[in-house]
Order: structure tokens, then sequence, then C-alpha cells
């Protein structure tokens, strides 16, 4: 379909070259448009009718009908008076920000889970929508017999149904919810640490996932290659920890969106390790990063706890620089690993700087114990405590990879208190 794109910054607004490039990144990344022009236009204000003043709406309205333009999109949130009438006045559809935010999800998405969260998305965007149909929705509809009087609207009666609809996803998703909190409990009892990847998107999560050992998934130099969230065990034997793949964040995120996504993006928040993906050879890197960190406080995420994040520094063999301070304030430089996932420089220092980070606490321990001693064999080897075990006459010695709580709820169970 043949697009117009516009990109329009107000008075005073900052960062317009940034917002301008993301925009037309995103309408790029729908492979079924086809771009016809790219326009930046400043305005002192805002229309309320349109949006868009009425002299750059009518040299607007003569380009789309002069080239055949079938959709524009306008790098704003419009409202819903503004798309209708827009939509009236230059004869072509018409998207705003998370109108094709959301047509992009809506491409992505691959599991079930994904396309349940887009398409509650899209059923809320909708909702506040209702007002681009036309006069049907005005029409009102009797009700049965001679006391139904003059019934509803149709208006009234597609929220009713779209409120429906929005009704039986969200149970649909929280049957998701509870099933991704039956899998956390089984890790939490199974002590496995859970690091999550954060970044705006196109940082290079994806590619750095597929770094790791085993499971590999979709990784591509596009906007939201990934939207459905990716785990896949990682490490050595009593040193094992899950990776977790996780949507990418944007520039004013539309609400539906975040609001559909909750479910996804609340498993961050159980993390054990956040690591942040920042592609540092973008000129924007400092603004997108503080995109993030927004949105993970957003999530109620604290961003100032000790040891829950780190920086990863993606793409140094693109970039100008080699080393780049921290983009979160007060982040220790250690914590910070300079790599280029797609050319596998630097991942071994980032594999052991996360292993150090989550097992730090851990400590390698010979216990030897009489073999009749079995509730306490059996309960080391419930917990994954035994690295290696060697049998002697009547004991048995166990090498124990331990931290101070795991000794502590050992000494509860078998080791009685001194009175």
């Amino acid at each position: 379909m043949r697009t117009f794109v516009i990109s329009i910054s107000l008075q005073g607004e900052q960062n317009k070259n940034y917002n301008q490039d993301e925009f037309l990144q995103l309408a790029c990344s729908l492979s079924a448009l086809r771009i016809k022009r790219n326009l930046a236009l400043r305005l002192v204000k805002s229309d309320p009718a349109f949006f868009i003043s009425k002299g750059h709406l009518h040299d607007i309205r003569n380009f789309i009908s002069d080239n055949d333009i079938g959709l524009l999109l306008i790098d704003n949130i419009l409202t819903p008076i503004q798309q209708r009438n827009l939509e009236k006045k230059l004869m072509a559809k018409v998207l705003d920000r998370t109108g094709l935010v959301l047509e992009i999800f809506g491409s992505r998405a691959q599991s079930k889970e994904g396309k349940l969260q887009v398409e509650l998305a899209h059923l809320i965007h909708q909702k506040s929508r209702l007002v681009r149909s036309w006069t049907h929705l005005e029409r009102q509809r009797g009700g049965k017999g001679f006391l139904g009087g003059p019934g509803e609207t149709q208006i009234e009666s597609d929220k009713r149904s779209l409120a429906s609809k929005i009704t039986n996803i969200r149970k649909s998703i929280n049957k998701v919810r509870r099933s991704r909190s039956v899998q956390r409990n089984l890790r939490l009892n199974n002590n496995i640490p859970l690091v999550s990847f954060v970044g705006y998107t196109n940082a290079g999560k994806s590619t750095l996932f597929n770094a790791f050992p085993n499971k590999k998934t979709k990784s591509e130099n596009m906007l939201f290659s990934t939207l459905d969230p990716y785990l896949k065990k990682c490490g050595l034997p009593k040193k094992e920890y899950i990776i977790s793949d996780t949507v990418g964040f944007i520039r004013n995120l539309p609400t539906s969106l975040v609001i559909a996504f909750r479910a996804t993006l609340e498993e961050i928040s159980f993390s054990d390790l956040i690591v942040h993906v920042v592609d540092v050879s973008d000129e924007y890197a400092d603004k997108k990063s503080e995109v993030v960190y927004s949105t993970l406080e957003a999530l109620g995420i604290d961003t100032g706890s000790e040891n829950k994040i780190i920086e990863v520094h993606n793409k140094i063999d693109i970039s100008r620089q080699q080393k780049f301070p921290p983009f979160l304030k007060d982040l220790p430089k250690k914590k910070i690993f300079s790599i280029s996932a797609e050319k596998k420089q630097g991942l071994e220092q980032l594999f052991v700087g996360i292993e150090d980070i989550l097992f730090k606490h851990k400590v390698q321990e010979n216990v030897i114990l009489n073999a009749c001693e079995t509730e306490k064999i059996q309960w080391l080897y419930e917990n994954q405590l035994v690295k290696s075990s060697e049998l002697s006459d009547d004991n048995i010695k166990l090498e124990l990879i331990w931290d101070g709580d795991e000794q502590q709820r050992f000494k509860e169970n078998f080791i009685a208190p001194v009175l």
C-alpha cells in the first residue's frame, strides 16, 4: 500500500530528529507498506479538529489525491474525532502512532499468548474509537414486545460486544499468568536464578540471547522482532540459571499495549538479575536508556537496588567509541560489559560476570555423613546442593555448593539446638 509518513514536532519539542528517524523506521518495518513520501512538519500548536493546520492539510490532500495514497501515518496520538475528520477530509486511511505500533505487534505475534495480548490491545484501542464509524451507530433498535421502547443505540451494542470480548481475552491471559506462576514457583523451589534481558527495541537482545548455548530465537535487524517471551537454561551444573528474552521498549509505548503485555513484563520483577542491553552505536542511546529505566520503574522495579541491574553495551564493533559511562547513574563500572553479540566479542567476560553476581554467596564445602543418615542425604539431593559424592566404608563424602540460607535451613531441619 502506498503510504505517506508525517513526523510532527510541536514548538519547543526536544529531540525532533530522533523522533522522526524512529517513526520512519517503525513505518518501514511493516513490509506491506511502500513509503511514497516522508514529511516533517513543525506546528506552533495542534488543531483541535484535525491536529494538522489547515494550510498543511490542503497540501497533503492534494499530494494524496495526485499520487493515489491509501494510508497516512502520523507520528502523534490522535483523538478519535481528529482521526475521523482526517479520514473524511483526505479520503484515505489514517493511522496514528498507537495504531501503527498495534499493526506491527499484530504482524509479529507468534505464540498463543502473544496473539491474545495483541488482540486485547487492539480491542482496548478500538473501544475508544467507535466514533470513527458512521451514522449506523446512531440508529436505535427496538426492544421485544410493546413495552420494549426505543431500545439501545448501535454504538451501545458495539461497546457491550467489545467489553464482552475484552473480558474473555483477559480470562485467557489470566490462565497463562497462573501457568507461568506455577512454573515460577517450581524454579524458585529449585533455587534456579532468572536473568531477564531488557532494552530498547532493536538493541540486540535476541542476538545476545542466541549467543548463549542451547535454544535459539528469532533475531533480525528490525524493530520488535521479538514479542513472545523466550526462556532457556544456561550455566554449568550447580551454577545453572535461566535467561529470558522480552519484548523491546519504545518511546511513548501505547497504554493499551502496556496493559496487554503486563502479564509478560511482570516476570521481569521476579528476576534475580536484569541485563540492560544498550546499542552504543546509536547516537540516541542515552535517550533510549532513559525510556527503558522509566518503563522499568513504571512496572514497579527498583532500578537503584544493589546487584539488580547490569548494563551490556552492545555493538561496539560498529560504534565510534569502545567505552561508555553507565547510562544508569551510580552504577559501578564493574557492572558494565562492552560486547558485540554479532561478532561474539566480550561474551566470556559477560558470562563470568553474570555467574559471579548470581552465585557470589555460594561456597563449596565437603561434608562427610554416615551412610545411615538417609534423610540428610536425601534432603541435600532434593535441594540440588550436591556436586559430587564419594562412598568409603560406612561414610559418604559429599561435595556441596550452597549459600548461607541453604546452610541455615539444613541446620534447622537436622541439627537440634543446644539447650
